[in-house]
């Protein structure tokens, strides 16, 4: 089985953690990707933590693991805190394939989608 999980930052506010929750949800909806379920993880101050999901992921039948961090800026959770997680639970489960994908603030198309939502935000009369 192969597992996408979206790893974000967590927060205090229970709608961001419901942002997150109905992205994943929309993700396993589109049958276009190539993975058997998607899940999310926060790394702090939000409910599922990231290294509850990937043990999940794991006991479920997971043999390939990809993390996507959900950030727009290399900080330390991009840097260190997610890499050694993941590391952590390679050597934890040997028999399973961990990858990290590059953060999303670095993705081409986030160039294309801010300048989109712009034009769309001045079409719509919202600049005022």
């Amino acid at each position: 089985m192969k597992v996408l999980i979206i790893a974000a930052h967590g927060s205090r506010r229970k709608e961001s953690a419901m942002e997150v929750d109905a992205l994943a949800k929309k993700l396993n909806r589109n049958e276009s990707h190539a993975f058997d379920r998607v899940d999310h993880g926060f790394l702090q101050f939000s409910d599922p933590r990231l290294i509850d999901v990937i043990d999940r992921a794991v006991n479920d039948g997971a043999k390939q693991i990809i993390v996507f961090p959900l950030f727009i800026s290399a900080g330390s959770h991009i840097l260190t805190d997610i890499p050694e997680m993941v590391s952590r639970s390679g050597e934890t489960y040997p028999d399973v394939a961990f990858s990290i994908t590059r953060h999303l603030g670095v993705l081409p198309s986030v160039e294309n989608a801010i300048v989109e939502e712009v034009a769309h935000h001045l079409a719509a009369g919202e600049d005022q």
